[in-house]
């Protein structure tokens, strides 16, 4: 719409609806409003006038038959109050009346009988009013009036509140007598009003501005109708010079053969300027012929699209794609031309083809247990000779051997003990084995995956891993060379650069190319809980590199400490939307180092952090980072931390430390973590009232209770999973930190029964594989990762199955809200 219409069309419609929408609104509120209290007030008033006149006429009939001789004077009187203090009225029928004389002193009041015949002179209301003087002045003065004070609310003597009374004296027996409003009430049926008035304030407005919208759009569909039938008579230069200039992307006009606009998007692509275009050639800016692109052009409405090089000022040459469509300009043919330079998008997509087909066949092996391939051990006794040992390696034809002492296996030897500690330094071959071997036995469990035992194998530069089976014992060896005739899957590969890297640039670079590999796994089929481990061992991998050369520059540290990972890192169940939860414990420093030390971890912290940040680990919002001095502590502040959180909880307070809880060495020295897992064991140890807070932090937790049409937020769906299993772990002094693994020891605890156990872990598995699915899409898109997911774009099993694990995870919270029913 042209700027003259809008202002016309906004001054002559909307600016006056607007305000005449404002001076209703102003009316109600200034003015009716206003009056309607009055009014409410004064009604009030002279209903307990009324009444007061009522019970005035009441004492005058008990008077009148005293003066008929009917009954004494005394009786009349006693009589009357009787009757008055029977008398209630109101909607609880619990307003009462009360009588005093004017000395003054109480007659009757039915709610307060301790007052009955005692010298009111020196009573007061909590505000130190003497409301019974001021009723006796009120009505020496004028016979009746109202008063202010404080006073009980009817029957409840514990709630005292304001109070408006109307008193009258009763002349012919010198009573006075009164009644009162809560001033409450009738703020209550004020508010009452306002409510009323407002809903209807708003109703109006709404369709006041339901009105004008039509109106609004009405008139815009008019105007854009008009603009349209005027656009479509000016095909000429000026036209689709502005459609060039206001493309966002780089573009060409192209007239019989010539180019004839470029916008200034081109020129910051190529380096030339518009009039330089104007003089070129399609054959000089892309290695591409003109003819051949035109021939192309099988339907004049569609455009077609290709690759080429862009061939720049200074001889520069970019990788693009450009897209033409057909024209008709001054009745001749022409070409609008988009160029767009190939992207990081576009990068990762032939990427992810080449990683794609790799991993196919990789995902196989490197998805299998290292007790897939492994090999029975080989013993021999710590007493045997090295000479013996060697003809049992000949015999067997093994390269190794593990050295046992009775059932317990306590070294090993191989053949790089054999070849430096025997041939090398001339050893006796009659010395025993125990003299030689290696100890102590380096051991992962048997399920452990292949790419973890390579990793392991790399990081210790050992020749065999040995596999530890569920009774604690040895019960095979792998060896780097049968792993070896497995291509080492990718992540490896980006984890060694990683330790090599020489500064924030080339972690960048490398991190970059995480979210390919990943993209790939999930459309190979991989696991969720590889997938996590990979990302959270990318992860690890760039802090400790960070930290190293961090240290590097600052010199070694002044003390013993831990960087610690807490939240989804600390668990190992980092997705690709990840902010950075971190923080460090020191030892616990003397007092003469104290301030140096302080200064070191702070510079160390804040170096670490800014550029894990600049690395692509965004900051955390809620500055859960070692950077944070009051998360860079040492192991007496972080155990005085976690008793306050334990001891002094509530839900709230469980909810924002839960993530504190999940804590996990990555670099330094693992014993101050496990010094503070075990007080975190110690200090929760039978305090119900901390499991029935985080329990009860547990089932605020809002999830919907069925997939719908809007976007869900899958870390918040999966949110009362983890907490769930954090909960019981513990409670039950578990010192592992991921899910699956608490939940599996909580299964072979008894605490889980099989069918939780699959219900917890089926649901973390899909709600984990939805969230990784969708981040792994937006990248895709060339879009930040987040935990949004779409569920239109879900399929019908995937739907069907979401709708399930909600369900599920309902019941938990049920189930939490019956088990931890109480703090006791």
């Amino acid at each position: 719409m042209p700027q003259n219409n809008l202002n016309r069309f906004f001054i002559s419609i909307v600016l006056p609806s607007i305000l005449a929408i404002g001076l209703f609104i102003l009316a109600i509120f200034v003015v009716i409003l206003p009056s309607s209290e009055r009014n409410i007030m004064e009604g009030k008033k002279e209903m307990i006038s009324e009444l007061t006149n009522s019970v005035c006429s009441l004492m005058e009939e008990y008077q009148q038959e005293a003066l008929d001789k009917l009954i004494s004077p005394d009786s009349a009187r006693a009589l009357a109050v009787e009757r008055i203090g029977r008398i209630r009225y109101g909607d609880e029928q619990k307003d009462y009346f009360w009588i005093i004389d004017k000395q003054p002193m109480m007659i009757m009041h039915p709610y307060r009988p301790e007052l009955m015949g005692t010298d009111l002179n020196s009573y007061q209301d909590p505000d130190g009013k003497l409301l019974f003087v001021e009723s006796v002045r009120t009505v020496e003065e004028s016979g009746e009036g109202f008063i202010y004070y404080m006073w009980q609310w009817k029957d409840d003597s514990t709630r005292i509140v304001p109070k408006l009374s109307y008193v009258r004296e009763f002349q012919s027996w010198n009573w006075i007598v009164g009644t009162g409003i809560y001033l409450e009430d009738v703020t209550l049926e004020i508010r009452s009003l306002k409510n009323r008035l407002l809903r209807v304030v708003l109703i109006i407005t709404l369709v006041i501005s339901i009105l004008l919208a039509f109106m609004i759009r009405q008139s815009l569909g008019i105007e854009r109708k008009k603009k349209a039938a005027e656009d479509a008579l000016l095909l000429s230069r000026e036209k689709y010079k502005s459609l060039v200039e206001a493309a966002t992307e780089g573009t060409l006009m192209m007239v019989e053969g010539k180019f004839v606009f470029s916008n200034f998007r081109f020129s910051d692509l190529s380096g030339y300027i518009p009039s330089e275009v104007e003089s070129l050639r399609f054959e000089e800016l892309f290695s591409l012929k003109w003819e051949n692109l035109a021939a192309d052009f099988k339907d004049p409405k569609k455009s077609i699209s290709r690759e080429t090089l862009l061939n720049c000022k200074e001889n520069r040459k970019k990788e693009v794609v450009i897209s033409a469509s057909m024209i008709t300009y001054a009745e001749q043919t022409g070409y609008i031309i988009v160029i767009k330079e190939v992207s990081s998008h576009m990068q990762f997509e032939k990427n992810s083809e080449l990683l794609s087909g790799e991993l196919q066949t990789l995902l196989l092996m490197m998805h299998q247990p290292l007790k897939a391939i492994a090999r029975d051990i080989r013993r021999v006794h710590a007493d045997a000779s090295v000479r013996e040992a060697v003809r049992i390696m000949t015999r067997k034809r093994c390269d190794i051997l593990f050295v046992n002492h009775g059932e317990k296996i306590v070294g090993v030897i191989n053949q790089h003990d054999l070849t430096e500690r025997v041939l090398a330094t001339r050893l006796d071959p009659d010395k025993k084995v125990i003299e030689i071997m290696t100890s102590p036995v380096i051991t992962l469990p048997e399920n452990a995956l292949l790419y973890e035992g390579l990793l392991t194998m790399k990081k210790r530069g050992l020749s065999h891993i040995a596999l530890m089976g569920p009774n604690k014992k040895i019960s095979g060896v792998v060896g780097f060379r049968e792993i070896g005739g497995i291509q080492e899957n990718l992540a490896g590969f980006l984890i060694k650069e990683i330790t090599v890297a020489e500064g924030v640039e080339q972690l960048k670079r490398i991190y970059r190319r995480l979210p390919v590999l990943i993209k790939a796994l999930t459309e190979s089929g991989g696991q969720t809980g590889i997938i996590t481990r990979i990302i959270c061992s990318v992860g690890d991998a760039i802090h400790r590199r960070l930290i190293d050369l961090a240290m590097e520059e600052l010199g070694p540290a002044p003390c013993k400490f831990a960087f610690v990972a807490m939240g989804s890192q600390g668990r190992g169940e980092q997705t690709l939307a990840t902010d950075q939860d971190n923080a460090i414990i020191t030892v616990n420093m003397q007092e003469s180092y104290r301030q140096e030390a302080q200064t070191y971890f702070q510079v160390l912290a804040n170096k670490v952090n800014n550029e894990m940040d600049a690395v692509g680990y965004r900051y955390c919002q809620g500055e859960i980072m070692a950077k944070n001095p009051k998360w860079n502590r040492d192991l007496k502040g972080w155990k005085k931390y976690f008793t306050d959180w334990i001891g002094n909880s509530n839900p709230q307070d469980i909810l924002d430390a839960a993530i504190f809880f999940d804590f996990r060495c990555i670099y330094g020295e693992k014993i101050l973590v496990d010094q503070l897992r075990t007080h975190v064991n110690k200090a929760s140890e039978g305090k119900a009232v901390f499991f029935y807070h985080m329990a009860r932090s547990i089932n605020q937790m809002k999830i919907p209770a069925k997939p719908d049409e809007r976007p869900m937020d899958m870390k918040k769906i999966l949110l009362p999973v983890t907490s769930y299993i954090r909960l019981y772990a513990i409670r039950e002094n578990l010192s592992v930190t991921g899910s699956t693994e608490r939940a599996a020891l909580l299964l072979e605890k008894g605490i889980f029964d099989p069918a939780l156990y699959e219900e917890l872990i089926q649901a973390f598995d899909f709600i984990t594989h939805l969230r990784i699915k969708s981040q792994a899409a937006s990248i895709a898109r060339n879009e930040a990762p987040g935990n949004i997911t779409d569920s239109r774009l879900l399929d019908r099993i995937e739907t069907i199955t979401l709708k399930k694990h909600l369900h599920d995870i309902a019941g938990l919270q049920t189930r939490l809200s019956g088990e931890f029913s109480s703090a006791v």
